[in-house]
């Protein structure tokens, strides 16, 4: 497996993108997000209007009204739930940017060298690496969409001559979350690969299924024991 968590992430974000995130919900998130966008020009023209601030007098200020405005309706979509909560995520919980999966599983998602899977664990492994993508993609999309807005509103202040520092510090590290979503992804496809490529392990035999809990068949005795009062 010569190809970084990085690049396995971003296949399998693009592969899963259609299945995890639907169609209707994207949708029903851009919707929003034109609505609040649209809202956010009509008060900041407003605002520039009223107190001066965008400065509407030339094309810079509209420019980064624009962009604002673009980039507050794009933290709009990332609000919007994409996804229901699966059934099984009761078990997982997030730390920090990631989904964490139980620890019996989750020290093969982990980084450095590839990890070697207990045959044991590979059901568990193949269950819980489903259920961290599933929520991983959706989140991944969000980062992208965050990140694109902040690095928009970011641009708008840096046209308006508005302090921008601190807007530069969140985009950088939205960048870095968004990266690390990746990463995360493609580790747990690796483990998911190299738990699919063990074979299945048998299910271990029932206790009632042993020989010593065999019951044995007695024939039933012939006759009564019982005697007639004629006898």
């Amino acid at each position: 497996m010569t190809r970084s968590a990085y690049e396995l992430g971003w296949r399998v974000f693009r592969d899963r993108f259609d299945t995890d995130v639907p169609p209707d919900r994207l949708r029903r998130a851009v919707g929003i997000g034109i609505l609040v966008g649209v809202a956010a020009l009509v008060v900041l023209v407003v605002v520039g209007l009223s107190v001066g601030w965008p400065d509407l007098a030339g094309p810079a200020g509209w420019i980064g009204a624009v962009l604002l405005a673009v980039g507050i309706g794009g933290f709009a979509v990332a609000c919007v739930p994409l996804v229901p909560r699966p059934p099984d995520a009761t078990k997982l919980f997030w730390s920090g940017s990631v989904m964490q999966a139980p620890e019996r599983t989750e020290r093969y998602f982990g980084g450095g060298p590839a990890p070697t899977i207990a045959p044991a664990d590979r059901d568990e492994v193949l269950r819980d690496a489903e259920l961290v993508q599933s929520g991983q993609v959706p989140d991944t999309f969000r980062g992208f969409v965050v990140t694109a807005a902040g690095v928009l509103a970011a641009v708008s202040l840096l046209v308006t001559d508005t302090h921008v520092q601190l807007f530069s510090f969140v985009s950088l590290f939205l960048v870095v979350r968004l990266v690390l979503g990746l990463v995360r992804l493609g580790r747990v496809e690796r483990a998911r690969i190299l738990a699919a490529s063990l074979p299945e392990v048998p299910p271990a035999p029932s206790p009632g299924g042993t020989a010593g809990s065999r019951r044995t068949h007695r024939p039933a005795p012939r006759g009564s024991k019982l005697g007639l009062p004629d006898d």
